[in-house]
């Protein structure tokens, strides 16, 4: 079988849990025997520049290259990739976008796929889909935000997949559409075992453990944290929050709340490639959003190590703690404007339980418990397993719609 992830947005985005998703995917089908490629431009999660040799290597970045279609390998994959002068999509230029379809079309004429998935509804997009459609047996959407209003976006497309039962609930309701439901998948490499994560290892050290936020910004919940560092700090200085920077950072932060970034009580890190690391130094981790998440991956990625999760009822959050870890409610008036900063009495429950995870060994093990039972129907090698075999079920049910027809 050969599967290709289109989309003008780059697979390799570190910063775009949409991304990670499908590059998991694609490394799995080339794991099992399968042909996986990938077809985007240089386009990335942010609102600041993406470190070009991060996503293509120092080779690929040279300046000689802006315009091509960057070739090479990763992982078992094929990327075909469009390096752009930026790596923002407000910024593509015409004749960037020209050449990617031009592109496109060669590259799927000559590869003649049996999938291509991928996401995306701009005009770009929605011609890039044109192309697929003329080359592939099988098109599929991959539905991974809870944003879209209208059902013609999907009218092209064979099947709508989405990575949680909330999201297909709420797209079933609201455009009369039925995805199936692609759950998380962690690759094997990018989970951090029980054992290897210290405060789960040995709980009684969990105290220089990390409290964790990740990709702080307005609507993924930064003001609840916020308030809760600032609590911490005041009651309990012996806690260390760790937040990893993602489509926004800390110098970003700077500029709107200064005394957010330098508060004493937190470290910021950049942007990272391996998140094992920081998993092995986490004793629990905050997912607090305001939006209506699809799913939550770093909330699978925690609980495959044990880590005790916080987050908020939004969304497909329940789906994804699935059990484990604690759900918050959020009152409206922080849904309404992400950059209202919660009182103390809304951030009470989230810091009594981190209170009580951090100084009561027997409620933190019971939590690390509940955390490696919810995260059961994620483990990477049978998630493997059923994403292959999900992958060539829609591959073989449009060929035996052929043949019928």
């Amino acid at each position: 079988m050969k599967v290709v992830f289109l989309s003008p947005m780059c697979v390799l985005d570190t910063r775009s849990g949409a991304a990670l998703e499908m590059r998991t995917l694609l490394g799995w089908l080339s794991e099992a025997g399968h042909e996986a490629y990938s077809i985007s431009a240089t386009l990335f999660d942010g609102r600041h520049e993406f470190p070009m040799t991060a996503a293509v290597g120092a080779e690929g970045a040279a300046a000689h290259n802006q315009g091509k279609m960057l070739r090479f390998w990763r992982d078992g994959v094929r990327h075909h990739v469009l390096y752009t002068k930026s790596t923002q999509g407000r910024h593509l230029e015409r004749d960037e976008a020209q050449r990617l379809l031009t592109k496109t079309d060669e590259i799927l004429r000559e590869l003649q796929p049996d999938v291509v998935i991928g996401y995306g509804s701009d005009t770009l997009s929605k011609k890039l889909w044109e192309s697929a459609r003329r080359h592939t047996r099988t098109l599929v959407f991959y539905l991974a935000n809870a944003s879209y209003q209208y059902p013609d976006v999907f009218q092209t497309f064979d099947h709508v997949l989405c990575p949680s039962p909330y999201l297909r609930d709420l797209y079933r309701e609201r455009l009369g559409i039925n995805p199936g439901v692609l759950r998380t998948m962690i690759h094997e490499n990018n989970r951090a075992p029980a054992h290897e994560v210290t405060s789960v290892a040995s709980i009684g050290s969990r105290s220089s453990g990390f409290i964790t936020f990740i990709n702080p910004t307005g609507d993924k919940g930064a003001t609840l944290v916020m308030k809760l560092v600032e609590m911490a700090w005041a009651k309990r200085p012996d806690f260390t929050f760790l937040l990893v920077e993602g489509r926004v950072s800390a110098d970003a932060w700077r500029e709107i709340k200064p005394d957010f970034v330098t508060m004493p009580n937190i470290w910021w890190i950049p942007n990272q490639q391996d998140m094992r690391r920081v998993y092995k130094r986490t004793a629990a981790l905050l997912f607090p959003s305001f939006i209506q998440e699809a799913a939550g991956r770093a909330i699978t990625e925690a609980q495959l190590g044990g880590i005790p999760v916080l987050g908020a009822n939004r969304g497909g959050i329940p789906d994804q703690l699935n059990g484990g870890g604690f759900c918050f409610d959020l009152p409206d008036a922080l849904l309404e404007k992400y950059t209202n900063v919660p009182n103390a009495h809304i951030v009470q429950p989230w810091f009594d339980t981190l209170q009580r995870l951090m100084d009561d060994d027997a409620y933190y093990m019971q939590a690390v418990q509940r955390a490696h039972r919810a995260a059961e129907p994620f483990e990477p090698a049978q998630r493997k397993k059923d994403a292959v075999a999900e992958m060539l079920a829609l591959a073989d049910q449009r060929e035996a719609a052929g043949a019928a027809s």
